[in-house]
């Protein structure tokens, strides 16, 4: 039986997942299987799989989004620990040799992660230890967020960069399926385990994560969606933590007051009225809301709101 079990989601990912599967066959630790689920392609994705020899394994499933796929993969894993691997990512070689060094000094930590390199669609280095690089960011600001508060102040863990005993995987509860599509589906998981089970960071980049530049109107919609699930999981986890619970009051209420703005914009002013009155309820001092709120009712008001945000002409 393998060590390590690496699992790749994918979906229409023919441009990538032969280099995503191929920097783990060049990894120097060697005891490791790699199981690929392909989450409902439409392009060559399996082709591609079937081209790469050795320990690999190809699952098939209707598409229900990165979450169920990597659940599925775990399903079908034989080894003692788990690696996530998204297939538009790469592993640098010695990933998970410098992971399991960690996992040795650190025998009680059950989930260790790393820093990663930002690279862009044609593989071009952008920003080296991307993670450090947003926590430093966020640290000048001195800004307290939930990022912070789950993760004790390191930056929160990607899915590639992740190793996870299979058992404390299974105990955490796995992907939720509450989500849908590919956004705050791995925040909520790792905010459960990070939870249960001591997490250490390895300030050491050893993946490459691929930024995309298109974003779908469907990839935002999933986006907006997701969020407020993602908010009652904290809340839920954090029932007997009220100091944090109570840093989710803002967060709600920015979430409805966009939600707001983006339906006054639409000039569905009643529905926007709704959400503004959602964020007053959970932050009655959001100063912002109420000025939404106000140029909900008058046409003149809304005009100007609009036009000091540039949103039309003046000469309109």
């Amino acid at each position: 039986m393998p060590t390590v079990s690496v699992v790749i989601p994918v979906y229409n990912g023919e441009r990538f997942i032969g280099d995503a599967i191929q920097s783990v066959l060049n990894e120097t630790f060697r005891d490791f299987e790699i199981i690929v689920v392909d989450d409902g392609s439409t392009d060559g994705t399996e082709k591609i799989v079937h081209q790469f020899p050795g320990p690999i394994s190809y699952h098939r499933q209707e598409n229900q989004g990165a979450g169920v796929a990597r659940n599925v993969g775990v399903s079908f894993a034989q080894g003692e620990w788990i690696a996530f691997l998204d297939a538009d990512d790469a592993w640098y070689p010695d990933k998970l040799k410098v992971q399991f060094e960690f996992a040795e000094t650190y025998p009680e930590v059950a989930f260790f992660y790393s820093d990663m390199d930002a690279v862009d669609e044609k593989g071009g280095l952008t920003r080296r230890g991307f993670l450090k690089a947003r926590l430093q960011r966020r640290r000048e600001k001195r800004r307290q967020n939930i990022v912070s508060l789950i993760f004790h102040g390191q930056p929160p863990p990607y899915p590639s960069t992740v190793l996870i005993r299979k058992k404390d995987f299974l105990t955490a509860g796995g992907f939720s399926s509450l989500f849908r599509g590919n956004y705050h589906e791995d925040l909520e998981l790792f905010a459960r385990i990070a939870h249960l089970f001591p997490i250490h960071f390895i300030p050491e980049s050893l993946v490459q994560y691929r930024v995309r530049k298109t974003r779908s109107s469907m990839d935002a919609s999933n986006w907006d969606e997701n969020w407020p699930i993602l908010l009652d999981a904290l809340w839920g986890m954090w029932q007997k933590e009220p100091e944090k619970q109570a840093m989710l009051l803002g967060y709600y209420a920015k979430y409805f007051s966009e939600r707001g703005r983006h339906r006054l914009r639409g000039g569905d002013y009643r529905e926007a009225r709704m959400y503004f009155r959602l964020a007053c309820l959970y932050q009655p001092f959001y100063w912002i809301n109420y000025r939404r709120w106000m140029a909900s009712f008058l046409p003149g008001v809304r005009r100007l709101y609009f036009l000091l945000k540039g949103r039309v002409s003046i000469n309109k």
